[in-house]
């Protein structure tokens, strides 16, 4: 039985991530398109998809 009431925005933090990779926006992009975006520059440019 799943809980309808779980935190699951570390996974959607996570999501957000990988999908603005995908689209391989720069880091200034994604500051643009969310300006709360939570990682560091360099954070940002280690996510690899693999």
């Amino acid at each position: 039985m799943s809980d309808h009431h779980a935190d699951t925005s570390e996974l959607e933090k996570a999501i957000d991530n990988l999908v603005y990779k995908l689209y391989q926006l720069t880091y200034d992009e994604v500051k643009a398109i969310d300006p709360e975006f939570a990682l560091t520059e360099q954070e940002y440019t280690a996510i690899r998809i693999e």
